[in-house]
């Protein structure tokens, strides 16, 4: 832990699994706690297996699936993967939920409702705890599980409605609003609300999913994180955005190729201007971004940064080189 807080990092699974799992050790090795691999089935591998494959070679690394959702993956489906993650690990596994973007719509499908994601996350809970659940009709168990088992379920948010909704149902968030003070707080300010309407009174995980690159030059960080950026925004209400950034959010939107969603030059990233990259990432150089992880690190309410590196795509710098310049140039002074 740095500061008493958790750093992971965001894994695409671009390459193949033994590299994945290369990555997934080369974190572990320079201290960060999590990984979270992406769900996407058609631009990345399948998210289980790579979860599987990171955790028979890792020894303290927790894995996550970051994030999945329910349209694809059936609860009874989900929550055997997650207690067998779970089984196989000594409890290192956890899974992250959301309503789905790049893996519904590569595949033509409507992102989720909160209620679905409510249900789903409950349903989940239940087969978990050993409970039986009714489906079509039919009542059913987690037969296979020994004993009952708590592993964190998580639920990812990009607006007002699920950050408010999250204490309510799941065991943590990880907040989808940008990393300016003002957007940070504005988001915590939801999640405040929610929480006092739950009258929530058990712990509750706060991680936030933070666009991330480091370069001598900050223009070329800064460039180089803009598609991370536009994945961020292509979620995002725009009405919450004011001028130039209203315009630019709307534009992202109208355009935004789903298909290139990890790709480190899609034509749609040179709409988000450089006010956006500002609040929504920490880019530059070694300085600017300790200053950036620092204020995310030190605040209160934050338990977890999860870092989002451009690593995918032709252009991109290798993860490998993106961990050891974080451990030499970031972690040291965190």
């Amino acid at each position: 832990m740095i500061r008493g807080k958790q750093v992971g990092l965001a894994l695409w699974g671009a390459e193949p699994v033994p590299r994945l799992v290369a990555h997934a050790q080369l974190a572990e090795s320079i201290g960060l706690d999590n990984i979270w691999v992406i769900d996407s089935q058609l631009l990345c591998r399948e998210v289980t297996v790579t979860l599987a494959a990171c955790l028979a070679a890792t020894t303290r690394l927790h894995v996550a699936s970051g994030v999945t959702q329910p349209a694809t993956r059936h609860p009874s489906v989900a929550a055997s993967a997650l207690a067998t993650l779970h089984e196989m690990s000594g409890g290192r596994a956890l899974m992250g939920i959301g309503t789905g973007f790049s893996s519904l719509r590569t595949i033509g499908m409507p992102a989720a409702k909160l209620a679905e994601v409510e249900t789903f996350v409950d349903t989940m809970r239940r087969l978990l705890r050993k409970q039986r659940v009714v489906f079509g009709g039919t009542e059913a168990e987690l037969a296979w599980l020994p004993a009952p088992i708590r592993a964190p379920i998580v639920v990812a948010a990009s607006g007002p409605s699920m950050t408010r909704a999250a204490p309510r149902f799941a065991d943590g968030i990880i907040l989808h609003h940008g990393v300016s003070a003002e957007l940070l707080n504005r988001a915590l300010d939801w999640l405040r609300e929610g929480t006092e309407r739950a009258a929530r009174s058990r712990p509750f995980n706060v991680s936030v999913w933070v666009p991330y690159a480091l370069a001598a030059d900050p223009r070329v960080a800064r460039d180089s994180i803009r598609p991370r950026v536009a994945g961020a925004l292509v979620q995002a209400d725009p009405t919450q955005f004011h001028g130039a950034e209203r315009a630019a959010v709307e534009r992202l939107q109208a355009s935004y190729d789903v298909g290139h969603h990890a790709s480190a030059g899609p034509e749609h990233a040179a709409i988000v201007t450089d006010s956006l990259v500002d609040r929504y990432a920490v880019a530059g150089t070694s300085e600017e971004v300790c200053a950036g992880l620092g204020r995310l690190l030190d605040h209160p309410a934050v338990d977890r940064v999860i870092l989002n590196p451009q690593i995918s795509g032709a252009g991109a710098p290798s993860l490998e080189q993106v961990l050891r310049d974080l451990a030499r140039e970031v972690l040291p002074a965190l």
